[in-house]
């Protein structure tokens, strides 16, 4: 049998295999991972919450209970924003709801329960979510697991460290200017963020921020991205964003390697952002000769894309302004953190005009942007992000000047923001390490419903360039 020491890098198609073969019980590999957590999460802080006893009576059970599929016994976490569930506090990262237990489970939630996940527990996140990095009051900053004085990103902070240092081989996220995206490509590991309506969010909501934020899965490799997807996506009833149902599984269609492909790039961010690292651009150009090297056609655009950033903080502003009238009791303002309250009470000042101006704005320039390239081009590729990952602490507070603020923090990850506005499929997977040895990763962006494509060309990435088999110095 596989050493313990190896089973928490093991990939997913791996470990299913050697599950279904009976040379490994869910209960072995329970306890390899949990040990994995008691090793390394007191350097990280990526979970916030466990239930490792529960965790490994129902790995227990899954040793001699029929399979329930290829995700039988494996391990997950859930993060700290969404998926609810009975049996772990749900705190949002925030102090306003600590302590908060809900007596119900998400739709997400159940089927990844039904389809053999085991949560070990949840991952942290900033508060609601609204920051690129994971520095809570509620639970404190996460570490970054190449590089600890460094951010792992955000908002799913959390569940991208976790991952990259094999305390879980899977982790449940969400996205909704990056958040899959960000920490995918701060920690070397595999994000993605699926098309609008791919994945639902009840029955909390039927979305969030005007469609604009979808949960989406976080893995060491491409298929076992798409093995998550698999479980987590499918409409439910009064969804308000239909895709037509996929024509196989997108773990077969990571597995298919496309043919030649029309591929289009771009490095230059979306205005009014304008700073690229310059090690960033270059690592992000040669892996686009890597693409052509495979047989695809490459060719520079323009993305269209400039000029959104008022209209989507508007958008953001006015949804953490309801969110925090709905639910957090005006005694309890003081609890929030100064980004969400400044975002709230930007929010509370906007009409009704300012906030259809917003959509409309930015459903115009999604609609055309798209028109710019799809029409002539298979996918789009760009740096996930401008920078490497800041230290801890770096990224600026709101101080009374919130543009100020979210200008130079959406700056950071100018290039995934506007893919959650146009609602298409983007995934951040590793293209290199810097010279001070932390992760960059390359964004790829398809056609709406097109995850597909989009994972196939990944994977094929990935197998010229097996970024995966590289570890964190922990």
């Amino acid at each position: 049998m596989t050493a313990t020491d190896e089973l928490y890098y093991l990939p997913v198609t791996e470990l299913s295999e050697l599950i279904a073969e009976r040379r490994l019980a869910p209960s072995e590999l329970m306890s390899a991972v949990i040990a994995r957590a008691e090793e390394v999460n007191p350097k990280l802080n990526a979970l916030v919450a466990q239930r490792f006893e529960a965790a490994t009576r129902e790995a227990a059970a899954a040793d001699n209970e029929p399979s329930r599929g290829v995700l039988h016994g494996i391990p997950i976490t859930l993060k700290d924003l969404a998926y609810e569930t009975p049996d772990l506090p749900s705190t949002y990262g925030s102090r306003a709801f600590a302590g908060y237990e809900p007596g119900f489970e998400t739709v997400v939630g159940q089927r990844l329960r039904a389809a053999g996940t085991i949560a070990i527990g949840r991952t942290n996140s900033p508060e609601f979510g609204l920051t690129n990095t994971c520095e809570s009051a509620q639970f404190g900053p996460t570490s970054n697991p190449w590089r600890p004085e460094h951010t792992p990103g955000g908002s799913s902070g959390g569940a991208g460290a976790a991952v990259a240092a094999g305390i879980a081989p899977l982790a449940a996220a969400n996205d909704g200017g990056g958040s899959c995206r960000v920490p995918a490509s701060s920690c070397g590991v595999v994000g993605l963020k699926p098309s609008r309506g791919r994945v639902p969010w009840a029955p909390t909501s039927y979305e969030y921020w005007a469609g604009f934020a979808t949960n989406g899965p976080i893995a060491r490799t491409v298929e076992d991205v798409a093995l998550l997807l698999d479980a987590m996506s499918g409409p439910v009833v009064g969804e308000p964003y239909g895709l037509p149902a996929p024509s196989e599984s997108f773990l077969t269609a990571s597995r298919r390697r496309p043919g030649p492909l029309r591929i289009a790039f771009s490095c230059t961010p979306p205005k009014p952002h304008d700073r690229l690292n310059a090690e960033v651009k270059q690592t992000f150009l040669a892996a686009v000769a890597n693409f052509e090297a495979l047989g695809h056609t490459v060719t520079e655009i323009d993305h269209g894309l400039d000029g959104i950033f008022d209209s989507f903080i508007r958008v953001i502003a006015a949804n953490t302004a309801l969110s925090v009238t709905q639910t957090v009791p005006l005694g309890s303002l003081n609890l929030l953190e100064p980004n969400t309250l400044g975002l709230a009470q930007r929010g509370w000042g906007l009409s009704a005009m300012d906030y259809c101006e917003a959509i409309n704005h930015l459903r115009t320039t999604a609609a055309l942007s798209m028109a710019r390239w799809t029409e002539d081009f298979d996918v789009l590729l760009t740096p996930t992000l401008t920078d490497l990952p800041p230290l801890t602490g770096q990224m600026p507070s709101y101080d009374g000047d919130l543009d100020a603020c979210y200008l130079h923090m959406l700056g950071h990850n100018a290039f995934t923001y506007p893919f959650n506005v146009t609602g298409q499929p983007a995934l951040s997977i590793p293209c290199g390490w810097s010279t001070s040895g932390l992760p960059i990763g390359l964004q790829i962006i398809g056609g709406m419903g097109q995850e597909a494509r989009v994972l196939a060309l990944a994977a094929a990435y990935e197998e010229a360039h097996p970024w995966a088999a590289r570890k964190p110095p922990l």
